[in-house]
This record gives structure tokens, sequence and C-alpha cells, in this order.
């Protein structure tokens, strides 16, 4: 199948039917557009007959079912960085590529770790509210960390983890990070020490959550992880809410396993009002909102058009989670 053939399917909430970048784009690639809005599982099932690629701008769910029934689509585009509503392991074994937008809001999802863990280390939230309450007492709000030669850990060492850490070094702390798929070396150029997790969660004053949820990762944060921590230690996840077991991080906190927490994703969102997390006054929980700034819309619009455009020219584009079935999806493709 050449190029001109393919046909780009474009999954949307019904209140987002602009394409008119993406048809900009593709009509003179000879691609050809195919725009249907998602009401449930059997529109998307409908609308992916007679694609060969789809953009999930819907953001809909694509389970094992919805994959088993992609006779024909190739390829789906998950415009995030997070990519947890596409079941990859189902789509690699019936030779679908999955590609997700990694480099899309990086800088604000890292400012906003950052800026987490030294609203929690300086106690900004406790030091507002007593001042309000007419309260001045600095020394009241001890103990606070002095962040200078502490550690501060990583759990994931991607492309958003990797510039937490060499931004957190500007700070003199000792960043150690766990990733068992990241080369030694690679964080050794960075100054980042590679560790076991036990080893990470044991040793971090500050502990930043970067990992992909995925069947592996689901709640593997769970009581006896927050165990091992230090009771002063802060706790701080803008990665996705089902990889801590929310429970046990409740549990922690009441108990004082560890410090504090500031959290941008939670298990349910938005959350149930009755969420013990949001009235602890050591817990800083923002609307995942880490990716947010004016510049992330046409960014991402940038970075998926960028996508379509390689995918249709036969060429791999940057995000592809499932790099084993590149060569079998573009097989499908009569390539």
């Amino acid at each position: 199948m050449s190029p001109r053939s393919v046909t780009v399917g474009i999954a949307v909430r019904p209140q987002d039917s602009d394409v008119s970048d993406e048809r900009a784009a593709l009509e003179p690639l000879g691609a050809k557009l195919s725009v249907f809005p998602i009401a449930d599982q059997a529109s998307l099932i409908a609308g992916l007959r007679d694609v060969d690629v789809v953009l999930n701008r819907a953001y809909t769910r694509f389970d094992a079912n919805v994959i088993g029934q992609m006779n024909r689509c190739r390829a789906i585009i998950q415009p995030s960085t997070g990519y947890d509503a596409i079941d990859v392991d189902a789509a690699t074994e019936r030779g679908i590529v999955v590609i997700n937008l990694p480099f899309q809001c990086i800088d604000e999802v890292v400012n906003h770790a950052l800026a987490l863990f030294l609203a929690l280390n300086r106690k900004l939230v406790e030091s507002q509210r007593q001042v309000r309450e007419g309260t001045w007492s600095p020394r009241g709000l001890l103990p606070i960390g002095p962040i200078n030669g502490e550690t501060f850990g990583l759990l994931g060492f991607g492309n958003i983890a990797r510039e937490t850490a060499r931004r957190a070094q500007v700070f003199a702390v000792n960043v150690i990070a766990y990733d068992p798929f990241v080369d030694p070396a690679l964080a050794k150029s960075m100054n980042v020490e590679l560790a076991s997790m036990e080893d990470v969660l044991r040793r971090s004053d500050y502990l930043s959550c970067h990992l992909p949820l995925n069947p592996r990762t689901h709640h593997v944060l769970s009581e006896a992880q927050f165990r091992m921590m230090k009771p002063s230690a802060i706790f701080i996840n803008t990665a996705r809410g089902r990889v801590v077991d929310e429970a046990a991080l409740i549990k922690a906190l009441q108990n004082g396993w560890i410090a504090a927490a500031g959290l941008d994703v939670l298990e349910q969102e938005p959350p149930d009002p009755s969420n013990p997390l949001l009235r602890m006054e050591n817990v800083i929980v923002t609307p995942h909102s880490a990716g947010t700034s004016s510049g992330t819309p046409p960014r991402q619009r940038r970075h998926i058009i960028e996508s379509l455009v390689a995918y249709v020219k036969g060429e791999r584009p940057d995000g592809l989670v499932n790099p084993q079935a590149w060569h079998a999806a573009r097989a499908r493709l009569g390539e």
C-alpha cells in the first residue's frame, strides 16, 4: 500500500471536531481523513472499520475487545504522554503499533513536580494558613529539610524523570533513580545513581514518581513500599494515580510512615469529595494539571500532526511505544 491510499481516522468528542490543521497537513500527501464522534464502544468499533490509522482525540479506551476487532487499522496514536488508555499488549499481539507523544509537555510536568517538592518542603500551605490565622512562628514550622545534600529519588527514568533530575540538581540534592530498563551508563552521565526500587524507597528524602501505568505497575506502590520510606519523606506523583494504592497512601500519611504528599493524579478523577487526601494539611492535590500551560495545546497539535505525517510516509514516529510491532503493522498495510 502506498502512502496515497492511507486513510486516517480521527476519533473525536462531539465538541472537538475541528481537523483543519490535520487536513491541511495530510491531504497534500494523498491521505484520506475520516472523522467520527465517539459515544460508546460500538461507535468506536464502527469508526475503525475503514481506517488504517486512528488518532484517539476522544481519549477513549482501546481495550482488548476493541483491538480484537481492528481488522484493518494498524496504528493507534494516543495524543498524550501517558498511554494507559491503550491495551498495548493486545495491540502488539495483533501487530498494531501504539504511538504516543513523549515530548509534548515535559517542561510543564517537571516544573509542576518541582513546585510540589518545594511547596511541601517549605510548608507553604501550612505557613499561609498560620499567617492568615494570626500566627507568626517560623520555628513552629520545623522540621523542614535543608534540601542541600539530601536525596531526591525518582521512580522511572524516562524523558520527564531525566529532566526532573537535571533541574533538581540545581538544588544540590543527590539524585538516585529506579528504572530497570535504562542503561546505567546513561544515568551515570547525568550524575544519577541507578538503584533498586527498595533502595530508592529507603534512601529518598523526596520521592518523585514517573512510572507509566500498565498491568505491571498498577498499585506498585502499596503499604509495603510506603513502610520502607523515611517518616520524614515527601512523596510526589505527577504520573498516573493508579500506580499508587491510594488506601495505602492515606494510611501511610495518617500513621506517619511518610511526612507529606504532592499529588497531581489520583485513582479516581475527579475525586470523591469525601476522599481524605483532600482534607489533609500535609497533602497538596492539584487537578491533573501538571502538563497544562498556554503553550501545551498548540505544541500537542503540532506533535500529533508530525506523528500522523510520519506514519503516512512510512517513517517511524518518535513515540513508538511497541517498536516490535512496527514491521508487522506495515506488512499488513501491504508495504
